[in-house]
């Protein structure tokens, strides 16, 4: 077979401009049809709806009496109002209108009018159109295939004012493009044509979402208006149907709809060249499917899935595609930055593959292991092309255009072969003039008719011989019908309607089928019709036939072209992906290029189900079903939906239940659906590995739960992490996940390998354009500010603690927080100004004015800035929003002090309940610790005692310092704890349990469940291909056993951990057991177990303690009481924070270490720090470039810099003057130069930067860098 692709053809034209006037004309003579009205007059209910009138959705809305035009909906700011879209709204033409009115006062600030969502998607919000109040005026767009936005702005001369009541309509047509009316004038056009084609969702008000998995108004999309007489109509209205709208009057019954040939042949592809000729009696098409489909290293799935509106790739956040880059960028986009390049896929071992058909809008070229074996134009949104048959091996779509999507791509094996005896054959046959009532179809007629325009609506049943049924009436057919007919095949014919004849002695069904469905084949009758292109040896029609998946109808498992000559019959086997099927019917759709193609068309048509042996086809059918699950579930989890009103959840559920059905035992499937149902039937059983003879439980289950987190680490570095440093996830997504990555490594666990996926992240983030000065370059809401490279930034300085790039970066950040975000208010107050901000613009008006929980992670540099060199700036911010706080606290109605939710900044008012009620209220006890920590006024502990009164002390568990001995509460919340720990609980109340009574039972407990709960979700958070944000191997509880104290986990902001480790052998780590008791600034004791045969060497950094001589004291356990048995040694040592000491663990043995300073040093953080960092440091034309940053509490000293040998002798220096302290958050550098004398050797040459005198520094790990 040689390689064939579709291309123009002149006489397909010409035959196009013939068959035009053959064309439906329906839509061109009726009056517009109403599809749904709400008037808000009696309620929510719409009064007019072709499909679901009562809302999906509400919360939060209310009626108004004084509407426009009656009663009006009062849509609350964090209120949603939604109705299902299907039957309600159609994509490809149609008007939308309502009654607007703003309620307050409008500004600069942009926000969602209107929202109707995709009913699946590969996008966050699933948005297809939207109507925005855009900052000055209007915005409105709908998404075609290609994901581009048909998009119309328009500016208004003045701002309506809040009681002002505006007509809104907004009309699209996919052979027009959209029309922007504004109180019956049309005020913005856009003439085009595209494939609108798409199942929509819901239909409503919802400011940040409105998809089959969230309808959500929440963060930066809080704003509300009201609403009357929302319409939707079936057409683009003109304007005058437009102004009779806008008089509350039904527009005139004259308005003409588009006529649809071009539309039609272009959404199937047929203004080509028509798809392969059936030349044989039978052809067989067997549907291969892709063993593995991947963009970079991120399983994509979605192209592949058979639901047309998910899309390879994803949608970038800040996107190329036209219209979609505009005032809401958001943060959440899962994709690689350079992603949407290339679609590799593999072709699984064995299966031959010779056809290839793309439904979707990207071109470019697709690669086999011959070459490239084809180039798809630009232009088609469907196209098929043949090649010769390549089998196994891998595929690669390569885009001419990064992020234009491939909706579908099929693979497909196209042969002579002869259709399969089966162990079974069902054989139905097509009749046009049976009326298709049996109650096991009506599902399918009901989706049927939400889909697809009335025209589109021709539906047949395809009965066994003998199977009762009626006849049907010609209203019960479209009148004049586009060429699409849809083939119901019913489960069984024990199904009839009511109210007629009974049958019996005879019954007819899959129902309960044994055997799995291999196939189905369909003999295509004689077509007596003109043909409409130019094919083989003459003219042919261009046929599209799809079968739905049973189990959801939005899916296809088969969707083929193919043409036909007139007037010859022939067969098609489709051999399917194996299916045993559930007792739900089959739906065959079968499309035509011939505008006379009809119902009574396929008249005699027979479709035979073929089934074979169980056990042959169980193969296909789990593997298929856990895929659409496991894809479906890693998208879905992002927004942990639960709701059957919500489609995503509801397929989720039909795939899993349908996996289990078949494979009850399956082991991932049973994990996943415990997962799901939160646990609440128990999770699957678990066998604890078990530890070595002589090895305690403890120190083996804390390593086993260790190693798991690193696996999960290692896994996530291998195999998702790109050159350009990101992991697929969307950057600001991957930010989070690589929270995981510091506490890992200072546990001694891989920490360069770690620091150098985190820094390659840390410089993706820049790369990508994601900060300008400081703040994020997308303006968004508090806490995905955050999450746009802050956190990256504060992680950085975890494991490159003085790095000047670091430090300078965090500076920036905490001067912008100053300067433009935490600000005075009227009333004195220090109080976040804005919750939605960028580093180019901050949002100011009223709505977007509060502070709430989530605005306090993006304290993180302010955290390490203080902790660092003593920042005054930061400090001053976290106690002075500290203060704040305090200062707007309460007594509630039954007598008790309580902290507020949400402060407005320029009012002081609060809102939204208690602190405890707010989402993430456990993350502003940091700034509450901190404030007190660096002041030591017991009034901030007031926060905590109130946080505890609500949730007890579990409530300050990511507090990473070990409060309870720190505050002296172990008679109080240390019981509680340990209570709670006696009970069962594990993690938090475990750690303290053992901490105040040194029994390792509570950790062996702890570690037990750490371990089964990564195990039994490890596949999830690996292969399972969640958003990046969604995974994790849980350490905290480990890093508070290891580090004595939380160093970091996403969203724990103050670090607390008292040491880290670094060990000499690679692996170590996961061989050595530690345990840090009764940690504080002053004393800590470290237990530790050696595994390993051999003697393990370590360097352990002070962290959280305080500066001066320390005494350890150090020697075995050996009866296992935490110890020293017989004689210590002793030796004394300079230790801070930075500063580190050796430590050595003999094989098999329990060691303890008691650490207790005994003469005060000064405090490292009020020190001057001169520091050398990454990019600090060139080579250029035999000299030596070096910059040197002043990053101290004080001003530097004079020294000097020198170029020392691998020996460390003294090459060359030069002077460095002293330097002031960027106490102003500027950074404060020198760039200065050293001689490379001629022949020197630089292998092991360092630069070393040093203050005279041997001044004290914040940290000394900054002074040396290696000569590159």
């Amino acid at each position: 077979m040689s390689p064939r692709s579709i291309r123009p053809l002149s006489r397909t034209l010409l035959l196009a401009c013939a068959l035009s006037s053959a064309l439906p004309a329906a839509a061109l003579s009726s009056p517009p049809n109403l599809l749904f009205r709400v008037s808000a007059d009696q309620g929510f209910v719409a009064n007019q709806a072709q499909g679901d009138a009562v809302p999906n959705f509400q919360d939060k809305v209310s009626l108004v009496d004084d509407g426009a035009h009656g009663r009006a909906i009062r849509w609350e700011d964090d209120g949603v109002l939604s109705w299902n879209a299907p039957g309600n709204i159609r994509a490809e033409r149609g008007t939308l209108s309502f009654f607007w009115r703003p309620r307050y006062a409008v500004g600069e600030a942009p926000f969602v009018i209107f929202r109707v969502g995709y009913a699946d998607h590969s996008s966050w919000d699933m948005t297809w159109l939207r109507i925005d109040w855009n900052g000055h005026g209007f915005d409105a767009f709908v998404t075609d295939a290609n994901l581009a936005r048909t998009r119309v702005s328009f500016r208004l001369d003045r701002n309506p004012s809040p009681d002002q009541w505006q007509h809104i309509a907004f009309a699209w047509d996919e052979d027009q493009g959209v029309r922007l009316f504004l109180d019956g004038r049309e005020v913005a056009r856009v003439d085009t044509t595209g494939d609108y084609d798409a199942a929509l969702d819901q239909l409503g008000l919802a400011g940040r979402v409105m998809a089959p998995y969230q309808v959500q108004s929440r963060y930066n999309f809080l704003r509300g208006s009201d609403f009357d007489e929302i319409r939707v109509y079936d057409r683009m209205l003109d304007a005058t149907g437009v102004a009779a709208l806008a008089r509350n009057a039904a527009p005139d019954a004259g308005q003409t709809a588009a006529a649809t040939q071009r539309a039609w042949w272009h959404r199937y592809g047929w203004e080509s060249a028509p798809p392969p000729l059936l030349d044989a009696a039978v052809t067989t098409i067997r549907k291969v499917e892709f063993a593995d489909v991947k963009d970079k290293k991120q399983w994509m799935w979605k192209g592949t899935d058979g639901i047309a509106e998910t899309t390879w790739p994803g949608v970038y956040n800040r996107s190329r595609l036209p219209g979609r880059n505009d005032y809401f960028q958001l943060p959440d986009w899962n994709t690689y930055v350079e992603g949407g390049q290339h679609l590799d896929l593999t072709v699984p071992d064995g299966e031959a593959i010779n056809r290839i058909e793309i439904r979707g809008a990207a071109f470019g070229t697709l690669g086999g292991d011959a070459g490239t074996l084809f180039t798809r134009p630009r232009g088609v949104v469907r196209s098929v092309d043949e090649f010769p048959a390549q089998t196994g091996g891998t595929l690669r779509f390569s885009n001419a255009e990064q992020e234009t999507p491939i909706q579908e791509i099929w693979g497909y094996h196209v042969s002579d072969a002869a259709e399969p005896q089966g162990t079974v054959r069902q054989r139905y046959l097509i009749d046009s003039r049976v009326l298709p009532d049996y109650t096991n179809i009506a599902a399918l007629r009901d989706y049927i008719d939400g889909r697809f325009a009335p025209d589109e609506r021709s539906v047949v049943m395809a009965l066994p011989k003998g199977a009762g049924s009626r006849k049907r009436s010609p209203d019960t057919l479209p009148a004049q019908p586009r060429p699409i007919v849809h083939v119901l095949v019913p489960s069984g014919v024990g199904d009839a309607p009511a109210a007629q004849p009974l049958i019996r002695s005879w019954a007819h069904s899959w129902e309960n089928m044994h055997d799995g469905l291999d196939g189905i084949a369909i003999d295509l009758p004689a077509l007596d019709l003109p043909a409409t292109h130019d094919g083989p040896g003459g003219g042919v029609i261009p046929l599209n036939i799809r079968i739905k998946d049973p189990i959801w109808p939005a899916r296809d498992m088969i969707d083929v072209s193919v043409s036909v000559r007139p007037g010859q019959p022939r067969t098609l086997w489709l051999d399917l992906r194996d299916r045993i099927l559930t007792a739900d019917s089959l739906w065959i759709a079968i499309a035509a290029a011939a505008p006379g193609f009809n119902a009574a068309s396929l008249d005699g048509a027979e479709v035979r189900l073929v089934f074979k042996d169980r056990s042959e086809a169980l193969t296909e059918h789990v593997a298929d079903r856990f895929n659409q699950v496991r894809d479906n579930w890693g998208f879905l989890v992002e927004e942990h939906t639960t709701s059957k009103r919500q489609r995503l959840y509801a397929r989720v559920y039909a795939d899993l239940s349908d996996l289990l059905r078949v494979d009850p035992d399956h082991a991932l499937g049973r994990l996943y659906w415990n997962y799901i149902s939160y646990n609440s039937q128990g999770r699957p059983p678990f066998q604890q590995p078990q530890p070595p003879k002589g090895v305690p439980l403890w120190a083996f289950r804390q390593l086993e739960d260790l190693r798991r987190v690193r696996r999960f680490v290692d896994w996530w570095i291998d195999h998702r992490q790109v050159e350009y440093g990101d992991f697929g996830g969307g950057i600001s997504d991957d930010t989070d996940l690589t929270q995981q990555w510091p506490g890992l490594a200072l546990m001694g666990v891989e920490p360069d390998r770690l620091n150098a996926s985190l820094t390659a992240l840390s410089d993706a983030v820049y790369r990508n354009g994601m900060f300008a000065n400081g703040l994020s370059t997308i303006e968004t809401d508090e806490l995905h500010a955050y999450e746009e490279g802050i956190n990256a930034n504060s992680a950085m300085l975890y494991l490159n603690w003085g790095d000047p790039l670091t430090v300078e970066r965090l500076m920036e950040t905490v001067r912008a927080f100053d300067e433009r975000i935490i600000l005075r208010n009227p009333q004195g107050h220090l109080l976040f100004s804005s919750n939605w901000f960028g580093g180019n613009k901050v949002y100011r008006e009223p709505n977007w004015q509060w502070q709430k929980p989530y605005s306090f992670p993006a304290l993180h540099p302010a955290f390490l800035l203080g902790e660092y060199n003593a920042d005054p700036t930061g400090r001053t911010l976290v106690t002075g929003l500290a203060d704040s706080y305090l200062a707007h606290a309460y007594t509630d109605d039954t007598g008790r002090w309580t902290l507020p939710n949400e402060i407005h900044w320029a009012t002081g008012k609060t809102r939204g309940g208690e602190l405890n009620q707010g989402s993430g209220a456990g993350d502003v006890m940091h700034t509450f610790w901190a404030a007190w920590r660096w002041s030591g006024d017991d009034r901030y502990l007031k926060a905590l005692d109130y946080r505890v009164q609500r949730g007890g002390p579990g409530a300050l568990s990511n507090l990473g310092e070990n409060i309870i001995d720190v505050l002296g509460r172990q008679q109080d919340w240390g019981r509680q704890l340990v209570a709670a720990a006696d009970k069962g609980d594990t993690g938090f109340a475990a750690v303290t349990a053992w901490q105040l009574s040194g029994d390792k039972s509570y950790l062996e407990a702890l570690h037990a469940e750490g371990i089964q709960a990564k195990a039994q979700r490890e596949y999830m958070n690996t292969e399972g291909h969640w958003w990046s944000d969604r995974v994790e191997a849980p350490s905290e509880f480990l890093q508070r056993l290891r580090l004595g104290g939380i160093a970091l986990k996403r969203n724990q902001s103050f670090p607390g951990h008292t040491v880290s480790w670094r060990f000499a052998r690679p692996g170590a780590a996961e061989q050595v057991a530690l345990l840090v008791h009764a940690p504080s600034r002053e004393r800590f004791k470290v237990i530790a177990w050696n595994m390993a045969d051999v003697p393990l060497e370590a360097t352990m950094t002070g962290w959280n303690i305080a500066a001066g001589t320390w005494r350890i004291r150090s020697g075995i356990d050996r009866d296992g009481d935490d110890r020293i048995d017989g004689k210590p040694q002793v030796r004394e040592v300079a230790l801070e924070r930075s500063a580190s000491t050796a430590l050595r663990f003999a094989p098999k043995q329990a060691h303890v270490f008691e650490f207790e300073r005994i003469a005060a040093g000064t405090p490292v953080e009020t020190r001057a720090d001169l520091g050398i960092g990454r990019g600090d440091l060139q080579v250029l034309d035999g000299r030596v470039r070096l910059t040197v940053h002043s990053l101290g509490h004080v001003a530097t000293r004079p020294g000097h810099a020198r170029l020392e040998d691998a020996r460390g002798r003294e090459v060359a220096r030069v002077a460095i003057p002293a330097l002031e302290a960027p106490s102003d958050l500027h950074p404060r550098t020198l760039t200065l130069e050293l001689p490379l004398p001629a022949g020197f050797d630089r292998r092991g040459a360092s630069v070393r930067v040093l203050q005279d005198g041997d001044a004290e520094e914040v940290t000394l790990l900054n002074n040396r860098l290696p000569l590159p």
